[in-house]
């Protein structure tokens, strides 16, 4: 039974903490994860709570495979983990039953999975969390209990740092299909279209007294409307087909995806998902780099998922003047995870991102004095290594925590004993 609780340990531990990680390093992901359920729930309305919800399940994910992995906290660790499981174990048997989710994005944008392989994949954790709950008060514990509290404060705020860090700028690896190193236009290339030129327009979903309404960019509901959501449907052209989202149109709903892409050398693209959020700090930040672009004359515009109205009195009221489009505000969340956020494109190829806050409107030429595939390649190597080191660093800390309490702490009793004494204070407590 010693093994089996050893084997369980390091499998729920190492799952947590992977499942943890990938989702905690994109917090804007986990958000729009989150975001899906909720909308299926009947609770789409609930913007605020989002993000909030996905970073915490995350962390408390991480932590949780932390802690196990350690041997801190079992008694707890155990029971958090096991129900932990056992909730989302119910939860994907009614994703693979009724399929009103696509993506339960257990492995956020790292491992997509189907819901009947997420549920499969949870049914066998599950196993691995019911040894563990069951023989949670045989780990004898590695450490004083005001150490093992304090181990895991310690690594709450890393996870906590972490997130910040990531939401802030963006996230250490990108896992999306606009990764730096894609040739959009190439992909978008690889399914012919048809001669007649497909146009698109944006439909933005409101809602009044629990219904849903449709309304165009151009015929916007008033303010007793709550918005929703947004999607991009096809207006002319037959059977467009494309293997990425990535229909951008002119304030006359006119298809201008190819024209962008077909710019030979730089172009930069601001991501603005949601033109409302833009204030006078990233205001002032978008023009600074506007005004350094066009002083060397290169190509810039502006993505927004906004509609018409909104973007063109944002635009007015901060003095942007630049070519704006829209696109799905989804898209533009793939496409780059910061709101005002910049891609760098040379040649159809994303070279490399920014966030809203690493606008760099100071470094213009010794971008362009780069070559573009050194530093796609460099950018790339440089999300791996960060991504790696985050990681490696929780686990080395794990070992080194592991190995000092082995060495400077000595439980007072056997394990036999460990076992008679908790079984008599879960007795006692009517546990």
């Amino acid at each position: 039974m010693k093994f089996l609780r050893a084997i369980s340990r390091l499998i729920i531990g190492l799952t947590f903490i992977f499942s943890g990680f990938v989702k905690i390093i994109d917090p804007v992901g986990a958000g729009l994860i989150v975001e899906e359920y909720f909308k299926w729930l009947g609770l789409g309305e609930w913007h605020f709570l989002f993000q909030t919800v996905g970073v915490t399940l995350s962390g408390t994910e991480l932590l949780l495979g932390i802690a196990v992995l350690l041997g801190i906290r079992m008694k707890y660790a155990c029971k958090v983990a096991f129900w932990f499981m056992a909730g989302f174990t119910v939860l994907t048997l009614i994703l693979a039953i009724f399929n009103p989710i696509t993506d339960c994005g257990c492995f956020g944008e790292a491992l997509k999975l189907t819901n009947l392989e997420t549920f499969l994949k949870n049914v066998v954790l599950m196993l691995f969390a019911t040894v563990l709950y069951f023989q949670r008060n045989k780990f004898i514990p590695v450490a004083p209990a005001a150490w093992e509290w304090g181990f895991a404060a310690v690594y709450a705020l890393m996870i906590m740092g972490l997130s910040s860090y990531s939401y802030r700028h963006l996230p250490l690896i990108d896992f999306m299909e606009f990764k730096v190193g894609t040739n959009v236009a190439s992909k978008l290339e690889n399914v012919p279209l048809n001669t007649d030129e497909p146009q698109f327009e944006t439909v933005l979903i409101y809602s009044k007294d629990g219904k849903n309404y449709e309304f165009s960019i151009n015929d916007l509901p008033d303010s007793t409307f709550t918005f929703v959501d947004s999607h991009t449907k096809q207006t002319k052209g037959k059977g467009f087909l494309k293997p990425m989202d990535f229909a951008v149109s002119d304030i006359n709903g006119t298809y201008v995806t190819d024209s962008l892409l077909a710019i030979k050398g730089p172009l930069f693209i601001i991501s603005v998902p949601y033109m409302h959020k833009i204030g006078e700090k990233k205001a002032i930040r978008i023009n600074r780099f506007i005004n350094s672009l066009k002083s060397h004359n290169l190509p810039v515009a502006i993505l927004t998922g906004s509609g018409w109205s909104e973007t063109t009195k944002t635009t007015k009221e901060f003095g942007i003047e630049v070519n704006t489009y829209h696109t799905d505000f989804k898209t533009l969340l793939t496409f780059n995870r910061s709101n005002g956020g910049v891609v760098y494109f040379y040649d159809g190829t994303i070279t490399k991102k920014w966030s809203s806050a690493g606008m760099p409107y100071k470094d213009i030429d010794s971008i362009l004095n780069e070559d573009p595939e050194l530093l796609a390649a460099k950018t790339r190597i440089r999300e791996q290594l960060s991504a790696e080191i985050a990681a490696v660093i929780i686990l080395l800390m794990i070992v080194i925590m592991r190995y000092v309490c082995r060495i400077v702490y000595i439980h007072k009793h056997s394990e036999s004993e460990w076992i008679a004494e908790t079984e008599k204070f879960n007795d006692d407590n009517g546990e």
